[in-house]
């Protein structure tokens, strides 16, 4: 049901009506209803995860503590990162021995940079990185490094996070899961929509605009000289914190049929316990590859993915710049 025919943005249409038939037109899908029609609670993962090290990012809450705990549950030993201090006590506590809590701010270069850092200092291999942590933020916001403040946390962290771990060999054999969003289909890969000005800033777009770079980063380290194997995956829409405040109007007219962080989880565990091999262009959801593309002006790229790892690569160089100068 997520593929489906591209049709062109219709013109002249107001973001909030856009919004509306957004939702109406993938609500069959995406929500617990998808998830039911196409079997998946009769087929339950079995899969064990023993001896396995797992970080995974945004982990107190939602989707990523869904995964967590599927993990941990399944005898990974799951570094849980997340920056407050009683929500990860109370992971620790729900998931046993299996969940190491992590505290760092991830919303800050310098934080994923450090937490790369730590997860080297302890030495081992990293089987599983799922880069979980994100928002959709409807108001501009700077953070101390200068940057907006969900293209640091949806993408610029994520990228620092990971190009450090590849680098130093801490990932070598193993799997990076991006957790993207269907919002990805309503805008072509951009580098103007990842950081905008204040005076036309939409959070929708530059949400969408993050999680369509995902894609192309999938791509760039699934390359074989990175040694790793990365997806980009949807988890449908999922009764978390997140979906509340963000999208009030989400909760409020399809509460009832929103996915379970748990059922949100489910792709992640399943892409960690297959590792099949990866489909280029393609969005993991429910378990299969899906059609990235629900709209025919996403299909042609406004940049090519080189510009945009160039300019992620620019960014961090800034941090680790100021740092080095501090």
């Amino acid at each position: 049901m997520a593929d489906t025919k591209p049709k062109s943005n219709p013109a002249g249409m107001s973001m909030r009506m856009k919004i509306v038939v957004f939702y109406g037109r993938f609500a069959p899908s995406f929500t617990a209803v998808g998830y039911v029609a196409r079997g998946l609670p009769l087929r339950p993962l079995n899969a064990s995860f023993k001896g396995q090290t797992w970080l995974v990012t945004g982990a107190t809450g939602g989707i990523g503590k869904g995964i967590a705990l599927g993990a941990a549950q399944r005898g990974a030993t799951v570094l849980a990162v997340g920056r407050n201090v009683a929500a990860l006590k109370a992971l620790a506590q729900q998931g046993g021995a299996g969940i190491v809590p992590l505290q760092f701010d991830l919303a800050l270069v310098a934080a994923n940079l450090a937490l790369a850092d730590e997860v080297i200092r302890r030495g081992g291999k990293l089987d599983v990185l799922v880069n979980n942590i994100g928002k959709l933020d409807h108001a501009h916001r700077l953070t101390p490094e200068g940057f907006e403040g969900t293209y640091a946390l949806n993408l610029l962290g994520h990228f620092a996070l990971t190009e450090k771990l590849i680098d130093a060999g801490t990932l070598d054999g193993g799997a990076v899961i991006n957790m993207a969003s269907g919002g990805l289909y309503n805008t072509a890969l951009t580098l103007r929509r990842l950081e905008q000005n204040p005076d036309r800033y939409s959070g929708v777009m530059a949400y969408a605009a993050h999680k369509r770079a995902q894609l192309a980063l999938a791509e760039r380290w699934t390359q074989p000289d990175r040694r790793v194997v990365s997806y980009t995956m949807h988890p449908g829409w999922v009764a978390t914190q997140g979906v509340s405040t963000a999208l009030p109007d989400l909760e409020r007219h399809l509460g009832l049929v929103l996915r379970t962080p748990a059922q949100g989880a489910d792709t992640t565990l399943w892409l960690a316990a297959r590792r099949p091999a990866p489909v280029p262009g393609a969005l993991w959801f429910d378990r299969a590859p899906r059609a990235a593309h629900a709209y025919a002006f996403s299909r042609q790229p406004e940049v090519e993915p080189e510009a945009v790892y160039a300019k992620l690569l620019a960014d961090v160089a800034k941090v680790r710049s100021a740092d080095a100068s501090a």
